[in-house]
């Protein structure tokens, strides 16, 4: 009797468990039942310009029918935003604002619906899904645990593993039971897959802590209004205003470096730059400002010092190996810029800028082959974009493989083929095909459909067309236009001169060659042009100074070689002459047999 109720208990207690393991398997969901539910909770968030083109993208979460949580970094108010949920795409607008905690509301009129919200601790170790809008390819789902439960400047935040991408910003962390976790915050990613979220009871927090920022926030939309309408005075006055009641205050020390970089005050920028460091001692953004500052103003031993300060501080992220890449590739020290970029890609495989400076580095070795490599592969991460392919169509009209360049004409985005970007890149193509017609019609085309600020670019593209077909006067207008827009462009300076050169108003062009030899002493092309105005004025004793010195920089220059023969030829340089023939055969045959046959062999039958 007492065998049979031992025996009937533990059926009981085994029955019991099998049911208490089926429910955990029953509540447990996998990856294809956790995107089904939450899919349709996440939206694509994007920042859009003036002129309605896409110029960001990240995720948001709904947390009510018409409100949104996203990632604040790089939200300000005024700025163009747009969901897209589906086949819809409807405007949205900033709302609640916790700055300090990276939580933005949303606002919209596209309705949505919320997750069920865990506000719970997770347990180190359990299963998590990350579902965002990755690198702007539409929302998707990728798998992790629970890494760790940490603490930032005093805050918890969720680590975990589920790998996130660039636009994951703002999406959902969910649990194994579809409920939501945390909201990613790819801001703080310092690794692979070392990534962490803002737990959702902070959601809760976000009109309390706003409304105790309210002073803040206000002086910072204004700060911003001001930096978008270009109002740099008025910046760097509201920057010390604000300094003056509250020193060292972080965004009032970036309001006065920006406006303090707009009026070229060199000197008050970097001082702004180094007190924002000061301020913020451990914050990665503010030493990479100040490094690129002290860059941008040649001090290379301390940008170079303070990189590897960053790196040490904050090895996992790859921007610091970045910023030390760059200070070695302007100090010149390709072998270590090359190493360091490369680990920066390590830790941050979608790192543009470091794709951009290793074909850089490429160029600078003419490592053509490498330059398209690096390029191809940015295209095939962003497919939907056009600057990659614009970036592959340059290298590959520097490796001079203009049937490829013009193959990849056909894989310009669908939303770019009718753009001032795509026809720009039809221009330039069709006159390295020499079709001097469809060039300059393509680029006719560009300059129509291009926004104010970017019209200099067709425009001196144009002109270059124009100069090709001869039609100097209309090359003269359009050039003259794009130095207008842009004055601080050498390249198309030196491009108005040689159109002024070849036009026949060579005084004009002598003066824009003087110029740019004064303010960029160390570029061959700028003595190349003095020299060859010089000839043009039949001055070739000033002329040869220039082209020996364009040759000291540019040795391989078959146009300065030749330019340099019929230079001391009209010296009565016979000999010098004959040598500069025999350096121009090296570089290009055909062509030293036409400057011998031209410059040097009516010499020698008359004499």
């Amino acid at each position: 009797m007492q065998e049979r109720i031992h025996r009937k208990a533990a059926c009981h207690l085994l029955s019991g468990f099998v049911l208490l393991t089926a429910a955990a398997h029953a509540v447990a969901m996998s990856a294809q039942e956790v995107y089904a539910r939450a899919a349709a909770s996440v939206a694509a968030l994007e920042i859009v310009d003036a002129d309605g083109q896409r110029v960001g993208e990240r995720s948001a979460t709904w947390i009510g029918e018409n409100r949104l949580v996203t990632a604040c970094e790089g939200l300000q108010v005024g700025m163009a935003l747009r969901l897209r949920a589906g086949p819809d795409s409807v405007p949205a607008q900033l709302g609640t604002r916790d700055r300090r905690r990276n939580l933005c509301e949303l606002q919209t009129t596209l309705a949505g619906h919320a997750l069920v919200q865990e506000t719970a601790s997770p347990q180190v170790g359990q299963r998590v899904f990350a579902v965002s809008n990755a690198l702007g390819l539409g929302i998707g789902i990728s798998e992790g645990v629970v890494a760790g439960l940490r603490r930032e400047g005093g805050e918890p935040l969720i680590q975990f593993t589920a790998p996130i991408s660039p636009g994951s910003e703002g999406g959902a962390l969910l649990d194994d039971r579809g409920r939501l976790i945390a909201i990613l915050d790819y801001r703080r990613r310092d690794g692979q897959n070392v990534n962490f979220g803002a737990p959702v009871a902070w959601l809760a927090d976000m009109a309390a802590r706003a409304a105790a920022d309210a002073a803040r926030l206000a002086e910072l939309d204004r700060g911003h209004a001001l930096a978008r309408q270009e109002q740099w005075p008025a910046l760097a006055a509201l920057a010390s205003q604000w300094l003056a009641t509250q020193p060292g205050q972080p965004d009032a020390l970036r309001f006065a470096a920006e406006a303090a970089r707009a009026l070229n005050q060199s000197t008050a920028e970097l001082q702004a730059w180094r007190a924002l460091r000061e301020a913020l001692p451990q914050d990665v953004e503010a030493g990479l400002d100040l490094g690129q500052a002290l860059l941008q103003q040649s001090l290379l031993a301390e940008a170079t010092t303070l990189a590897r300060q960053l790196v040490a501080e904050h090895a996992g992220e790859a921007r610091t190996h970045w910023l030390l890449a760059r200070t070695l590739h302007a100090g010149r020290d390709l072998d270590g810029a090359e190493a360091a970029y490369r680990r920066a890609l390590a830790e941050n495989p979608w790192l543009v800028s470091a794709y951009s400076g290793l074909a850089a580095l490429a160029q600078a070795r003419d490592d053509h082959a490498a330059a398209v490599a690096i390029f191809s592969r940015l295209s095939g991460l962003y497919p939907g974009e056009i600057w990659p392919r614009q970036q592959l169509i340059g290298a590959l009209l520097r490796a001079q493989d203009v049937a490829r360049a013009h193959a990849e004409l056909q894989n310009l985005p669908p939303a770019y083929a009718d753009s001032a970007e795509g026809w720009y890149l039809r221009g330039v193509v069709a006159a390295q095909l020499d079709r001097p017609q469809a060039a300059v019609q393509a680029l006719h085309n560009s300059v129509e459909r291009a926004a104010p600020q970017d019209k200099a670019w067709a425009l001196a593209e144009l002109g270059r067309a124009l100069a090709g077909q001869e039609r100097y006067p209309e090359a003269i207008a359009t050039l003259r236009d794009a130095v207008q827009r842009a004055p601080d462009s050498l390249r198309w300076r030196l491009m108005l001169g040689d159109a002024l050169r070849l036009g026949g108003r060579a005084e004009e062009a002598l003066g824009i060659a003087q110029q740019l030899v004064a303010e960029q002493p160390g570029a061959a092309a700028q003595w190349m042009l003095l020299g060859q105005t010089l000839i043009r004025l039949d001055r070739h004793a000033q002329a040869l100074p220039a082209l020996e010195r364009a040759l000291q920089l540019e040795p391989r220059n078959a146009t300065l070689w030749a330019s340099l023969v019929l230079v001391r030829q009209n010296l009565g340089q016979r000999a010098a002459a004959a040598q500069a023939v025999r350096g121009l055969r090296e570089l290009d045959p055909a062509r030293a047999d036409l400057a011998y046959r031209n410059h040097v062999l009516p010499f020698e039958e008359l004499r």
